[in-house]
């Protein structure tokens, strides 16, 4: 069990930096922009290929960020 006076370590333990949420929103936006609207099993995204495994683990950073009050500063450009 947690003191009230030890959530805010826990939570920054296991949060994600502003960096890491950011690029795994990223990512998530690259993945649905390519695989729906470019129709491609895989996305590119800063020289990265992203797939569904790479997909997987930014949903799991991404919901921490957003849990832990995160604001993103980044936003996903497609390119043309």
């Amino acid at each position: 069990m947690l003191h009230p006076g030890q959530i805010e370590t826990v939570n920054a333990a296991f949060s994600p930096g502003q960096a890491e949420y950011d690029k795994a929103e990223l990512i998530l936006e690259a993945y649905q922009h390519y695989t729906t609207v470019e129709k491609r099993g895989a996305a590119m995204l800063d020289g990265e290929m992203i797939d569904a495994a790479s997909r997987k683990l930014a949903q799991v950073a991404a919901a921490r960020g957003r849990a832990a009050g995160l604001a993103r500063t980044r936003r996903f450009e497609p390119p043309g």
